[in-house]
């Protein structure tokens, strides 16, 4: 397990030096001069070298991504042009705000989906499977924009729930407020994760039910609950751990929408705003700040695999 584990982190640290020149190189792929596009046309050459030389632009570009690099690896990201900040404290920042909602919201689509997964896999082609297969298929297609804002809707102006519809400006200064501010989008995101998990759990499920050795429980006498939840959910959860590491990382991404809805200040409305503003090194350093958690992601899914799977190879 040990060697195995070593050689996934080792493919693991070249995937995201990887990523570190694709993110690098895309600035370089920015057609004109990145200066004059954060300036506008009306910038004066003055300012515009000052601003190449605060980039970091007067350089070759082998000089400017080992030096990005060294900073990379230290922990530094550089400066924000808009925000006059340092890249890092603003991701770190936001992080705090943008993981919570991520992982409550994957919490809460496992809590949903694998109870009724499973019962409608036990339930096949019952009206059960049927109202749960409609309903997961209602919460796919449905924006999350759209769910959003009905949730604001029902529980904020109809129910008059004391629930704020924005995150608090002093943040975690206050818990219980800012905690509060999270709820609608959490269920926002949860329901979305979880109704694509649903229909994962119940196919997969239904797929190790038909198994022998599950027919063999069976014959043994073992109760139906018991082959479930001792013989087949094991097997049955491997395909679900692949789908959750990728959730992941796909809510990270998927949070601007969410955040733009209830004016969560996380990472997804950073990164959005650093687009609009052509912030390209806050731009730079939350690509790759999404990219090391996907690289994490799928190295914890694949010990993940090995723990959950006798079968897979550790040497």
């Amino acid at each position: 397990m040990l060697a195995y584990t070593v050689r996934r982190l080792g493919f693991a640290l070249v995937t995201l030096w990887l990523a570190t020149l694709l993110v690098f190189g895309a600035l370089l792929l920015i057609p004109g001069n990145p200066a004059q596009a954060i300036l506008g046309i009306d910038a004066t050459p003055a300012d515009l070298a000052a601003l190449e030389a605060r980039l970091g632009l007067d350089k070759p570009p082998a000089e400017r991504y080992l030096n990005w690099l060294g900073g990379v690896l230290r922990g530094d990201l550089g400066q924000s042009i808009r925000y006059e900040t340092s890249i890092s404290q603003l991701i770190l920042d936001r992080l705090g705000i943008t993981l919570p909602i991520v992982a409550a919201s994957l919490l809460l689509a496992t809590l949903i989906a694998v109870p009724l997964g499973i019962l409608a896999a036990r339930k096949a082609g019952s009206w059960v499977d049927l109202g749960v297969s409609m309903g997961s298929l209602l919460g796919i297609v449905l924006p999350s924009f759209w769910v959003g804002l009905m949730f604001i809707y029902i529980f904020i102006v109809w129910l008059k729930l004391p629930l704020p519809s924005s995150f608090p400006i002093g943040g975690w200064e206050n818990p219980e407020r800012a905690l509060a501010a999270l709820v609608l989008p959490v269920l926002t995101v949860g329901l979305a994760s979880a109704a694509l998990l649903v229909r994962l759990v119940r196919g997969s499920v239904l797929e190790v039910l038909s198994q022998d050795y599950v027919r063999t429980a069976r014959a043994k006498g073992l109760t139906e609950r018991a082959v479930v939840y001792k013989h087949a959910l094991r097997n049955a959860s491997l395909p679900v751990v692949t789908v959750l590491g990728l959730e992941f990382a796909q809510l990270l991404i998927a949070t601007v929408v969410v955040e733009t809805v209830f004016g969560i200040p996380g990472l997804g409305s950073l990164s959005l705003l650093a687009i609009s503003a052509r912030d390209y090194p806050l731009v730079q350093g939350v690509v790759l700040v999404i990219a090391a958690f996907i690289v994490f992601m799928n190295l914890l899914v694949d010990l993940l695999y090995a723990w959950l799977d006798p079968r897979v190879s550790y040497a």
